[in-house]
């Protein structure tokens, strides 16, 4: 009988920031009652799983990453009765929970830094965090926030010592060398996993030890930590998501992927090679680093993101190199004045101009490539962005729900709201929200409803094997994925011109082939199969006749949902879909 996969195996992610989501009590700040009520939209728009950026409480200096208390809920968000509400709902409807733990720091007020700063240099409670008398230490290490620090060191009085913070610094490290570091990290692992979550995107994983002469990312002491971390969520005996957040080139983040580690990697050298390829309409450099990927870590464990709560993070020339991240700079011309740190600073759609086209053939290949897409809250709605706000607060205003007051987000005075409303023109809540969406066939939102559920009707999309295939035209990318019942082929034109090529399908020779979003037969494949696609345009294929075995459900790890009807084309009747 064959073995069932873990849930997380080829699912969409959703993630969402619970205080800019929806609002449950009118305070005009998004709260877990909130997200409870719109637990039957994200059922309804085909996802599988939500990522919850953290909910801990906080002084929200960093957007709920400097963190006080590990196994709490901030009071502005409920409680954990709240949390189990919103688990048991979730549950309920096919969704799993994942949530953000940040390993790597806290906030300067959490208790065990006040403790750590008052106690005696070289004690226990002291070497909680990483202290030092020379500023200069781990002098290769990058600063991250080059916007807003100029070290990765912080002095303190009481202390009269410098302590370490690779991120802002009222975020200081957590020292991984001490015993009471780990036994008090994988408590709060076990905290959780008590409570029913069903992952954890791990924050900031490459920075939990640091050596001299290195740049303090993905050290073997890290990786050993994170093994024992592995051990311990498999003690549970549960299926239990760890996904890391490494902002490292591929084969430095492959690592983290070990049979024994962890069971997903955020792929950003991906993402950034995705807008690249936008930016300059050329695919050789997207299909170099897809098979990379590949090459080191075979099938669908790579998470892919286009756009979060952060900056499109390009880096240094260290994440890809720098005449990528100059092609995205000459190419996507809305970024330019939005640089923050090392990347853009703006949502996807106003980043690609507000192009259609362009947003939906990224999605297209998201939804299509192997491993886990992540969908960023509003995306799915092509929602704006307010250039001005706070560090990366422009990307994280409130969901836009109905045409009504505030977005349908909540019903308190303006003042009062976490943050504000899209108005941009172009981008305005009450043009661009769920409600007016959701009546309008041809809408984006719609549009990923229709390519989600095909995804899910589509098992080889979601767990199959994964090959690219020769294609002449330098704007097209081609690829097959093929498991025990189905091969579907996947084009997508990444050039703003329309593309004609032929393709070499000898090895298909006369199986009949069908264009599956629109359910149009398309000449029997042969050795020189001939295609047209838009200016980035797309089209999903099946090849031959889907064979029908009794694992195939199985295999596929998708449960049937009896509320979702079919998609258009093969799989339904056939309307436009792109």
């Amino acid at each position: 009988m064959t073995k069932q996969q873990p849930w997380w195996n080829g699912a969409v992610i959703y993630q969402l920031i619970v205080r800019s989501y929806a609002d449950g009590n009118g305070d005009g700040i998004g709260d877990l009652q909130g997200l409870a009520n719109r637990l039957p939209y994200l059922r309804w728009l085909g996802v599988e799983a939500i990522w919850l950026t953290p909910i801990y409480p906080s002084p929200l200096q960093d957007g709920g990453y400097d963190i006080t208390d590990f196994k709490s809920i901030h009071p502005e968000l409920g409680d954990l009765a709240a949390f189990h509400r919103v688990l048991i709902a979730a549950h309920s409807q096919g969704i799993k929970v994942v949530m953000d733990l940040v390993l790597n720091h806290t906030s300067t007020l959490h208790p065990w830094f006040q403790r750590a700063r008052w106690a005696p240099e070289g004690s226990p409670e002291r070497d909680v965090y990483v202290w030092s008398d020379d500023p200069k230490r781990y002098a290769d290490a990058p600063v991250l926030f080059r916007h807003f620090e100029s070290s990765n060191w912080e002095w303190d009085e009481v202390a009269q010592q410098y302590y370490l913070h690779r991120f802002l610094r009222h975020q200081p490290d957590l020292n991984y060398d001490s015993p009471l570091v780990q036994k008090e990290m994988l408590d709060v692992v076990d905290f959780w996993i008590e409570r029913g979550v069903d992952g954890f995107r791990l924050d900031a994983v490459p920075f939990l030890f640091e050596a001299e002469g290195s740049r303090c990312e993905g050290l073997p002491e890290t990786h050993e930590f994170l093994k024992r971390l592995r051990a311990r969520v498999d003690s549970h005996g549960k299926d239990v998501l760890l996904l890391a957040e490494a902002i490292q080139p591929v084969e430095e983040a492959a690592p983290y992927l070990a049979d024994d580690e962890l069971h997903g990697a955020f792929n950003f050298a991906l993402t950034a090679h995705l807008f690249a390829s936008i930016a300059s309409g050329t695919v050789e450099a997207l299909r170099d680093c897809l098979q990379a990927a590949q090459n080191a870590v075979g099938g669908c464990r790579w998470a892919l993101p286009l756009r979060n709560h952060d900056e499109l993070w390009l880096g240094d020339g260290h994440l890809v190199p720098e005449d990528v991240i100059q092609t995205i700079r000459a190419g996507l011309h809305q970024g330019q004045g939005h640089w923050l740190n090392w990347g853009i600073n703006r949502r996807l759609a106003p980043l690609l101009n507000g192009d259609p086209g362009s947003n939906r053939v990224m999605h297209a290949l998201l939804y299509s490539l192997p491993g886990l897409p992540c969908l960023y809250y509003g995306d799915e709605l092509g929602m704006g962005d307010w250039p001005g706000l706070r560090d990366r607060d422009p990307n994280r205003t409130p969901m836009a729900w109905t045409p009504g007051r505030n977005g349908g987000f909540s019903t308190a005075p303006d003042p009062l709201l976490v943050l504000p409303p899209i108005t941009a023109p172009g981008y305005d809540y009450r043009v661009v929200n769920v409600e007016v969406q959701k009546q309008l066939p041809g809408s984006l939102l719609n549009w990923h409803r229709r390519m989600l559920t095909c995804r899910k009707l589509l098992p080889a999309l979601r767990n199959g094997d994964f090959e690219l295939l020769d294609c002449a035209h330098p704007g097209v990318i081609v690829y097959v994925r093929t498991n025990a019942t189905m091969t579907v082929m996947v084009a997508a034109n990444l050039s703003a011109a329309g593309a004609s090529f032929r393709l070499d399908l000898s090895r298909w020779s006369g199986e009949r082939t069908r264009e599956v979003l629109w359910g149009c037969d398309f000449p029997p494949a042969d050795v020189d199969w001939f295609v047209y696609l838009a200016a980035h345009g797309f089209s999903w294929w099946l090849i031959g006749e889907v064979e029908e075995t009794d694992s195939s459900s199985e295999d596929s790890g998708v449960q049937e949902d009896k509320f979702s009807p079919a998609p258009s084309g093969v799989l339904g009747s056939p309307t436009p879909a792109s």
